[in-house]
């Protein structure tokens, strides 16, 4: 068996990629799920109208290049890559939102390591994290510090809120990091003395 090179091994994975990209089914179901991560991940309420008529359109062109695929008879794998990929984007908009600001907050991190250095030892508000809303019904999210890193329990949230000096109740929490969450309030509940994101 011969063996796989440094040099060769992007040139087969080059050519992996070709043969998987050579049905234009499977490129515009890639899409189609790159496009449902992109406004899955957002609560901006642009994007959400935004995300009705762009998914829409790309899944009835994305099923209709399936379907004239199997008419010519592509190799199954590549029809079962394309159906799958379609199959897989709803779940895609609807779950993405937390795995991408998990991602972002490591990305935050890195380039803010001091700020995460400092922020780690106290029970504090980082910064404003995320905000979306429309006719006058906004919702705000910040990162967080609970030096206890219980604040998915809900006398823990109480007692956080009060050690930071809020009145705002939490309405949801995501661990990011041990002592790090994204926190997000109750409608109309912005933090005090908190910048909230854009």
């Amino acid at each position: 068996m011969a063996l796989i090179t440094q040099s060769s091994w992007p040139k087969a994975l080059l050519a992996k990629w070709r043969w998987w990209a050579s049905v234009p089914a499977v490129r515009l179901s890639m899409l189609l799920l790159l496009a449902g991560v992109y406004f899955g991940s957002s609560r901006s309420f642009g994007a959400f109208l935004l995300s009705i008529p762009m998914l829409a359109g790309l899944l009835l062109i994305a099923v209709a290049a399936a379907i004239k695929a199997s008419v010519k008879r592509v190799e199954r794998t590549h029809l079962l890559a394309a159906w799958l990929l379609i199959g897989l984007t709803p779940f895609a908009y609807l779950l993405s939102y937390e795995p991408v600001q998990q991602l972002r907050f490591l990305f935050w991190a890195v380039t803010h390591y001091r700020q995460v250095a400092e922020a780690s030892k106290a029970s504090s508000i980082v910064v404003g994290w995320d905000s979306w809303g429309m006719a006058g019904q906004d919702t705000f999210s910040y990162l967080a510090v609970d030096s206890d890193d219980r604040l998915g329990s809900q006398g823990r949230a109480i007692q956080w809120t009060k050690e930071v000096g809020q009145s705002c109740g939490l309405w949801k929490t995501q661990r990011v990091w041990p002592r790090f969450y994204i926190v997000t309030t109750y409608t109309n509940c912005p933090y005090d003395r908190i910048e909230p994101a854009e």
